[in-house]
């Protein structure tokens, strides 16, 4: 059995489950000093569902254009039609860094205003 563990978890499967099937009688605290973990850690594992390590990855994109970027995209970038990774090379290649991270949130903003039409 192949177990990919977050780096710096302190529990496994089998101590989460352990920890998850102790009864509420139990408290956090007591459990915390048995297996030598923070209280809050044990809290969260006491209150999930299953024991695996859950994604770290945001699930939604927060990012946005203003009104003038999304003129600008609709007149200038989408005729060419080129794909984003390309638009996001050049301009990371011939723009400062700064620009380039910020022109990195304008690129994903645009998956969702091509949702939109």
């Amino acid at each position: 059995m192949n177990i990919q563990l977050h780096k710096n978890a302190r529990t496994t499967p089998a101590i989460r489950l352990e920890l998850q099937s102790q009864p509420e009688s139990v408290s956090d605290r007591e459990l915390a000093e048995a297996y030598h973990l923070n209280r809050h850690t044990v809290a969260k594992w006491r209150q999930r569902e299953g024991v695996e390590d859950a994604s770290h990855r945001p699930q939604r994109l927060h990012a946005t254009l203003s009104a003038a970027q999304e003129r600008w995209w609709w007149r200038c970038v989408r005729p060419s039609r080129c794909p984003l990774d390309d638009l996001l090379a050049v301009t990371r290649e011939f723009t400062p860094r700064s620009r380039a991270l910020a022109w990195t949130a304008v690129c994903a903003a645009t998956a969702c205003l091509t949702s939109r039409r």
